[in-house]
């Protein structure tokens, strides 16, 4: 960035959850009293005594109304905060000082902080540049700025940093308040790869730099390359080493730990890291710890340089390996952030649906946020594990279990529709290119049976999680099926994948011709099996619903793409089938195969209303599939478990169901109350109304206060009513205002940008409860 770099600072705002939990996840990056957010600069923001600002990736929303204590109108822009910095009007570490300075007017700038990433960019000056500019004008009205910070020197000095801080800091503030190009990591060591990032570029195709050379290997004698596994001995930034052993410090002391992952396992039937590699992980972990002492700080230094060195370090893998090989690869004396990244994810999806007093998380403790807070150290960490990941230069299927999980958390805690949840996507899909998960061909040769199967796995998740979040943003998929092998796992047990041989051969002969098991089991990768037939039919459709081609032959695509629909779902078993077993609530996968038969309505849904939109043809079947949409999600309701938070899912199937097919409906309802009969839509006025009216009602109560979608929910709620009022008590309106459905739709609802309903894009309205279970 060049010198006449310009930022924009947004006050932050203490009354807002999203506010807070950012400003401590970054005061966490920082290492600097994280824990004063709530404790003391809640307040101290509110009454005046700090400024904190924003310096303009979770997106946010300007909705301070206060800075320095004084009444402000917020501008309800959104921003991406990079950092932040922040005024203050006291100072009780210098009132002993006598400085000679006016009683008002003066301003201590404390709390600077640029994230890591970006320092050494001269956002700092730039930073600093608009604090004194904006600081001299109202409300502040600033004549004399201070910089409160210790001499970097003696902040870096070990007896100094102990008695203060308890511990070096790994960024000093005179470092976070750098000028331009001099950050603390400015020079780039910190974030430097371990590994040089042409050692390894992972997976090459047919048209790379080396292809012709190595589809010629056997016509042509080479010299043995060398090896790339040069860096042991590495030399490890101390910056770096310090933020592992933080990391091990939190695992070491997470109790929970164990029983978040059992519990995971337990509820979920989309699991990508198969249990017995992460059983291993874990028994390996409390292998290591065990053998610690009263006082483990060496042995986590230690530990930390070791897994650095390890996790720069390609895996290998060859095609007779066993899984008891496959998993010491990375467990043990081979332990790679990879691994424990997973485990921190996996424990922070538990967390997401377990109700905020669950006595075996919350422990005795009072503190109604117990659970939340938890939450937010343990998104902290894995995000810092996905940063350690990024500075090596190796893609494997590990790293991208790790992406995965992560990528679902961003989306059951920030929102589907964020932009941390689409940016992480990206970096899944990436390491999926690199990793070559996204085919399954002869490059798959050097893996035994058992890992392209997982690698499988891994590729089929990503690729629906990849279809579901660009149906709900309205943006294109980022992976391309054409470029991809479209070949689903095959439905085995993991006990019977790493048996082979035999055991093996029998159990692929007994699959029927669509590769399921004829048993009518439901094995771990069964759902999985469905969720990509769906997620192809569902490419294929927003290649319709969202192509900027000309809708030529609309219906007959439609058409087409229907009975394809169709025939995946005629062919699909019934245990998977909630039209067949609508009624056995007891299963224990029963909310999973819902969100199988909402999806596969909800294809229908998008081509029906593209029809519409487009020719003006096809209402009754819109309606149709609405009043059966609707209907489930309120049957859905019916049954609820203590020991899952289903208001964290409920709300999302409330908001990504049951509100088009409800705007649908009524919009219909409300065209036909203004026209004379016969209607060429016929509908149950009677029975629609009360569904309606029920449905409404949910979004009255199904995200409370401090849900992230309380506030889409409430603006659910009232836009909806207002029409189902109208709907019950009429108004003349002229003939033009509702003229059909589609215009309805099209001024109400655009699905194809599914963002603008409601303004989705802002701070009072992320979605964040996840997109599946």
């Amino acid at each position: 960035m060049g010198s006449n770099l310009k930022v924009t600072l947004f006050p932050w705002d203490p009354d807002s959850e999203v506010h807070v939990r950012c400003l401590v996840s970054q005061r966490v990056e920082c290492s600097w009293h994280y824990e004063e957010v709530e404790k003391k600069w809640k307040k101290q923001q509110l009454n005046g005594e700090k400024c904190i600002y924003w310096i303009n990736d979770e997106m946010l929303q300007d909705t301070a109304t206060t800075i320095n204590g004084v009444p402000r109108e917020p501008t309800k822009e959104n921003f991406v905060p990079i950092g932040h910095i922040s005024l203050d009007s006291k100072n009780p570490d210098a009132e002993h000082i006598d400085f000679d300075l006016p009683a008002e007017n003066i301003f201590w700038i404390k709390s600077f902080y640029v994230r890591k990433t970006i320092q050494g960019q001269g956002i700092g000056r730039a930073t600093m540049d608009e604090v004194e500019a904006m600081a001299a004008r109202e409300p502040l009205l600033a004549k004399i700025l201070l910089l409160d910070t210790v001499q970097k020197d003696d902040q870096k000095r070990e007896e100094f940093a102990n008695v203060t801080y308890g511990g070096i800091p790994k960024t000093t503030n005179e470092e976070c308040a750098s000028s331009p190009g001099s950050g603390s990591l400015g020079n780039g060591r910190f974030f430097a790869p371990l590994e040089p990032p042409s050692a390894l570029p992972g997976y090459l195709g047919s048209t790379s730099y080396s292809a012709v050379l190595t589809e010629h290997r056997s016509d042509i004698s080479f010299e043995p390359e060398e090896t790339t596994d040069s860096s042991a001995g590495l030399a490890v930034e101390p910056d770096r080493l310090q933020s592992g052993v933080d990391v091990l410090r939190f695992l070491y002391n997470l109790t929970v730990c164990d029983m978040l992952v059992a519990r995971y396992y337990v509820r979920t039937l989309n699991i990508i890291v198969p249990k017995m590699v992460m059983d291993e992980i874990l028994r390996s972990v409390h292998q290591i710890f065990d053998g610690f002492s009263s006082d483990p700080t060496a042995q986590l230094q230690e530990l930390a340089n070791q897994i650095f060195q390890n996790t720069s370090r390609p895996m290998r893998t060859h095609k007779s390996m066993s899984v008891e090989e496959y998993c010491s690869s990375f467990t043990g004396r081979n332990l790679r952030w990879e691994a424990l990244g997973s485990i921190f994810t996996l424990c922070g999806m538990q967390l997401v649906i377990t109700p905020d007093n669950d006595p075996d998380v919350t422990q005795g403790s009072d503190d109604p946020r117990a659970k939340d807070q938890l939450l937010e150290q343990i998104t902290v960490i894995s995000t810092v594990c996905l940063g350690f990941c990024d500075q090596t230069s190796s893609a494997n299927e590990l790293l991208a279990m790790l992406q995965y999980h992560d990528a679902m958390l961003r989306t059951q805690q920030y929102g589907d529709s964020s932009y941390q949840a689409w940016r992480r996507l990206g970096d899944l899909v990436s390491t999926i290119y690199a990793a070559g998960l996204h085919l399954e061909t002869s490059g798959t040769e050097g893996y035994p049976l058992f890992l392209r199967q997982w690698r499988r796995r891994c590729f089929v998740a990503a690729f629906y999680m990849d279809k579901m979040i660009a149906t709900f943003v309205g943006r294109p998929p980022l992976i391309n099926g054409r470029f991809c092998t479209l070949s689903a796992p095959l439905d085995l047990t993991d006990e019977v994948l790493i048996a082979g041989g035999d055991v093996l051969s029998k159990a692929i002969s007994e699959l029927d011709s669509a590769g399921w098991n004829t048993e009518g089991k439901l094995h771990v990768v069964t759902p999985t099996r469905l969720r990509f037939q769906l997620a192809i039919i569902r490419e294929e459709t927003l290649e319709v619903v969202l192509g900027t081609h000309e809708q030529r032959n609309l219906i007959q695509k439609s058409e087409e793409i229907q009975a394809k629909s169709r025939a995946i779902w005629e062919s699909t078993p019934d245990q998977l089938r909630y039209d067949r077993r609508p009624n056995d609530h007891s299963y224990d996968g029963w909310l999973t195969i819902v969100y199988f038969y909402l999806d596969y309505l909800m294809t229908c849904f998008l081509l029906y209303r593209a029809v519409v939109k487009h020719t003006n043809t096809g209402q009754a079947d819109l309606c149709d599939v609405s009043r059966r949409i609707l209907a489930i999600v309120i049957q859905i309701h019916s049954f609820r478990t203590p020991m899952v938070d289903l208001d964290r899912h409920f709300s999302w199937i409330v908001l990504t169901y049951g509100v088009p097919s409800a705007s649908v409906l009524l919009l219909e309802l409300l065209r036909q109350s203004h026209e004379p009969g016969p209607h060429t839509v016929p509908l149950p006025r009677a029975e629609l109304i009360r569904n309606l009216s029920v449905f409404i009602s949910f979004l009255s109560w199904v995200a409370g206060p401090g849900h992230g979608n309380y506030h889409t929910c409430k603006q659910a709620e009232k836009k909806l009513s207002r029409i189902l009022d109208q709907l019950l008590d009429p108004e003349p309106v002229q003939q033009h205002v509702v003229d059909d459905v589609t215009t309805g739709l099209d001024n109400f609802l655009n699905w194809s940008n599914y963002n603008t309903i409601w303004d989705f894009n802002t701070d009072y309205m992320p979605l964040t409860e996840g997109f599946a279970p």
